[in-house]
């Protein structure tokens, strides 16, 4: 009688799609991880090789964050890199991983020429895992290699031939594709009956709420619908699993991870009340927000799907959703057309969800690096159907479709994204604003101020000068450099703004484009782009 049961329950669970999460799974999932992982960690620390032989001296984004990793060095950093807008985005995830690679690589092992490079390395690192982690959750339902092979040649092809590095990428608005994509396919997978997914769903989507505000919109939601669809399919089975029996390792690391991720937020807003939340609700209530026509969201959207000409996108858009659409709903009943259908659920609630940003949440739609993170849609809906054009193949023509024939063709693709990717631009050297000049600028910089604190004025007329290689080195060194203007807080943070004794006992110094260096001024330093200067009052006669 129990074996009967037990049959009829599995025809009822395979009939639904929601599969137990033991057995061939979990010995398909770690392996496929390892694997995947180490392929390509070596892919991307090999190809970015320079990282351990170039000297770089950071500035910009780069020197603005390497200040706050200085800071998480210490553990004390609570809120993460700056936005244009004014303030900071909600956490330091990303900041303690690039504090990580710095203190491991550069000061530890000595491994990298200057700390960023060390903080790059981690950042690659990071992102091998977080893809590793999407082809792994897409292995405890596939349960093929070749599948899985497929599935990584389409995301080593696709890598190599969109306009931005996404897999490579170092910059901020770079770093939410890879977890943005590992939180839909986890999402579509807990929402397919697979409870064990559950915490690396609260790993994706804690990195993107620590890494923008604007996944405070998008994680809640899509997340609250995976638990809701799984909740609902519980129900419907209370001969099954359940929700919690059998998972609770699953639930107790959701708890860890989140609890993770909700610290560094949680005493942010209680020392400093109501902390950044009060700046987003402010601009997200404000005219600066939004206010684009539903045509102009939909336009900035369609803009990140492929496509040479912007007339193409939205014709790839509407044909890859159709052909994944059609070839899904004739896969044969089963796991696979559950999950696979169910990832396109989830894709195209994103779709609406960023279409919902474009229009009231984005201030200007030219700005196309906010939607970086929405590379990872078109290359699911590729996913999708190459992987359902497969299974297809194999139940309607199993001559042609033969586990022999699909694990060759899978491995050829490998291979061929490999090799793609390996030799693209879009995988080589991350993006950086290097400053060679200046350790020669703080010799002479050193020198001028005779042991007193080095007051940084910045001269704006065409553009503003970036004082944050220079702010970067004086906290690296012995040399104090703060800046004048306190209006860099939110970039440089409250201690390298300088004191009233500072200012008043400091060695003023001027920060200029090159071409704006005011007449009369003694050149200190030339870096390139901007010129370290002593104002016309503080230079030398004669």
């Amino acid at each position: 009688m129990q074996t009967l049961l037990d049959e009829q329950q599995g025809i009822r669970r395979r009939r639904s799609g929601v599969l137990p999460t033991t057995g061939s799974a979990q010995a398909y999932t770690p392996a496929v991880f390892a694997t995947a992982f180490l392929t390509l960690a070596t892919l991307l620390v090999l190809r970015n090789r320079v990282l351990f032989s170039a000297v770089v001296n950071e500035g910009g984004d780069s020197g603005a964050n390497s200040i706050l990793v200085l800071r998480a060095k210490d553990f004390d950093q609570l809120v993460g890199n700056y936005s244009r807008i004014g303030f900071n985005h909600p956490g330091p995830a990303f900041l303690y991983v690039q504090a990580f690679g710095e203190w491991l690589l550069h000061d530890l092992l000595h491994l990298v020429p200057s700390p960023w490079n060390g903080q790059a390395v981690a950042l690659l690192v990071l992102n091998a895992a977080l893809l590793a982690g999407t082809l792994a959750v897409l292995a405890g339902w596939l349960r093929s290699w070749a599948a899985i092979g497929l599935a990584g040649a389409v995301l080593l092809g696709y890598a190599a031939t969109v306009p931005d590095p996404v897999i490579a990428g170092t910059w901020m608005p770079l770093l939410y594709f890879p977890p943005f994509l590992l939180l839909l396919t986890a999402a579509a997978s807990v929402a397919a009956g697979r409870t064990d997914d559950v915490w690396v769903l609260g790993v994706a989507g804690g990195l993107l709420m620590h890494g923008h505000a604007a996944f405070l919109f998008f994680v809640p939601v899509i997340a609250g619908a995976a638990i809701a669809v799984l909740i609902r399919h519980r129900r419907r089975e209370p001969a099954g699993d359940g929700l919690f029996r059998g998972h609770r390792r699953a639930w107790l690391l959701l708890a860890g991870v989140l609890a993770v991720f909700a610290l560094p937020i949680l005493v942010n807003l209680v020392l400093h009340w109501p902390g950044e939340f009060g700046k987003y609700f402010g601009y997200g209530s404000s005219a600066q927000a939004g206010g684009h026509s539903p045509w102009s969201a939909a336009w900035y959207v369609v803009c990140f799907w492929p496509g040479e000409h912007p007339v193409v996108r939205p014709i790839m858009a509407v044909g890859l959703w159709t052909a994944a659409v059609v070839l899904t709903r004739r896969l044969p009943d089963g796991p696979n057309r559950r999950y696979l259908r169910t990832v396109l659920g989830f894709a195209g609630l994103a779709t609406a969800l960023f279409a919902v940003y474009a229009q009231f949440g984005i201030d200007h739609l030219s700005e196309t690096y906010i939607g970086f993170f929405s590379y990872a849609l078109p290359l699911l809906i590729i996913t999708v159907v190459v992987l359902a054009a497969v299974e297809l193949l194999r139940s309607q023509a199993p001559r042609l479709a033969a586990p022999r024939v699909v694990a060759a063709a899978a491995a050829i693709a490998l291979v061929a994204g490999l090799f793609a990717a390996g030799t693209s631009a879009r995988l080589g050297t991350p993006r950086y604003d290097d400053v060679p000049a200046v350790p020669a600028a703080m010799a002479s910089l050193t020198s001028s101020a005779a042991g007193r604190p080095v007051v940084l004025e910045l001269r704006r007329d065409r553009q503003l000068p970036d004082p944050t290689p220079l702010l970067l080195a004086g906290k690296r060194s012995a040399t104090r450099i703060c800046i004048l203007d306190p209006w860099w807080t939110w970039i440089v943070t409250k201690e390298l703004v300088c004191t009233a004794d500072e200012v008043a006992t400091g060695h003023r110094v001027l920060l200029s484009m090159a071409g704006d260096v005011p007449t009369g001024s003694a050149v200190i330093a030339d870096l390139g782009r901007t010129v370290l200067s002593l104002p016309a009052e503080s230079a030398p006669a004669g």
